[in-house]
């Protein structure tokens, strides 16, 4: 993915500061929202979460799985509409499998080792996302798309 060192500086950053993202699903045109704790891989490919397969988001994830994840660096201040950053992710979920959810867990695991023992119950998919498009936004009105 090619971006601009500033911009990839910013979205690391705040990747890095930020513990959980809200994940948006749809199933049959019904929007539904939650928070997920997640990690984002190096190479800002992937975004990697957890979640029970028996949760609302795992099946409209079954049934549709484009999905939005939005990290931000709000402070619950007036200030925030100024001055917070946000990035908007677009992409695909899928449950993954075999060596592929090895090191998914690993990485996931690596920045929430207090979610070991939810990641290692037999009813919990570790979720891959692949990054298609990210919208960065700003100091208000500044927006940036990355397309991956």
């Amino acid at each position: 993915m090619k971006m601009k060192k500033n911009l990839l500086k910013l979205v690391s950053e705040l990747f890095d500061s930020q513990l959980v993202a809200v994940l948006s699903t749809t199933k049959d045109d019904k929007p539904y929202s939650c928070l997920v704790s997640y990690v984002v891989d190096e190479e800002i490919g992937n975004v990697i979460f957890s979640t029970r397969r028996k949760r609302l988001k795992y099946r409209n994830m079954r049934s549709n799985p484009f999905v939005c994840l939005m990290v931000d660096n709000r402070q619950n201040e007036p200030s925030d509409i100024h001055r917070a950053t946000s990035v908007t992710i677009i992409g695909e979920a899928f449950d993954t499998e075999g060596n592929e959810r090895e090191k998914c867990m690993k990485l996931l695991l690596g920045r929430h080792s207090n979610l070991t023992e939810f990641v290692n119950h037999p009813d919990t998919a570790v979720i891959k996302v692949a990054i298609e498009k990210m919208y960065v936004v700003s100091d208000f009105e500044s927006v940036n798309v990355i397309e991956v």
